[in-house]
């Protein structure tokens, strides 16, 4: 058990830190293999074969508009109420049946709420799947109010709007911020909002292949990460 560090006795990466904002899938709850298993199975349904690692490399984060367009590029097929609509349909089915917590989210949760560290989510899911996966894993009432999607801003990630939105509504300057993901495109967004810490998590279950995760942490570090890290827990200090 990870013990709970006093109030205003942080350090290490949280010290000097006002607000975290948290991606979400892959980060608070191990959701990858989920979306992006069935990710897989609709190119595959559309013709278009592909292993883990590309699958991964090429769209861990991904809005759906953009994989939209990509299956449009390769098919040349009008995937209205195909993608995402069927694919969205099976992410939830599946998060119905069962979903876990990313190795240490309760208690890096636990800590930020000890020390008065104001926290939120940044993420790429639909605010209907966000409110079912919290309350899934029973976290919901940690983020009520505090459960951002790109669906509320003009442009998802890569872009930095999420993460401005989410600073502005934790009313803190971006550069005070620390952001945790697991994707380069929110990675590289980060980056571009000016957050002060980008740390880069690679303990879900969709990078269990060692190589994988090799190329994945040289890739957040490329992309703008300046911490990485295997477990949240590393960022208790």
């Amino acid at each position: 058990m990870v013990s709970t560090p006093a109030s205003g006795l942080l350090s290490g990466p949280l010290s000097g830190i006002k607000a975290v904002i948290f991606d979400f899938d892959g980060v608070i709850v191990d959701s990858e293999p989920i979306s992006l298993g069935e990710l897989q199975n609709t190119f595959h349904k559309h013709g278009i074969p592909m292993d883990w690692s590309t699958l991964v490399k090429g769209f861990l984060g991904s809005a759906p508009r953009d994989i939209s367009r990509f299956m449009h590029e390769q098919t040349g097929e009008d995937l209205t109420g195909i993608f995402p609509e069927e694919w969205h349909a099976r992410v939830l089915e599946r998060i119905e049946q069962g979903l876990t917590t990313i190795d240490g989210a309760s208690e890096l949760l636990d800590v930020l709420d000890a020390n008065g560290i104001s926290y939120c989510l940044a993420s790429g899911s639909t605010p209907d799947r966000l409110h079912l996966s919290l309350t899934k894993i029973g976290e919901d009432h940690r983020f009520e109010g505090r459960s951002f999607s790109t669906d509320m801003v003009p442009n998802g990630k890569p872009a930095p709007d999420i993460f401005l939105y989410a600073a502005e509504a934790l009313n803190v300057d971006p550069k005070d911020c620390m952001v945790v993901e697991d994707g380069i495109a929110g990675t590289v967004g980060a980056r571009a909002a000016g957050i002060g810490s980008i740390v880069g998590l690679v303990g879900g279950s969709h990078l269990r292949d060692p190589e994988l995760k090799a190329l994945h942490r040289k890739a957040l570090t490329e992309a703008g990460s300046s911490l990485i890290v295997e477990t949240l827990r590393e960022l208790i200090g």
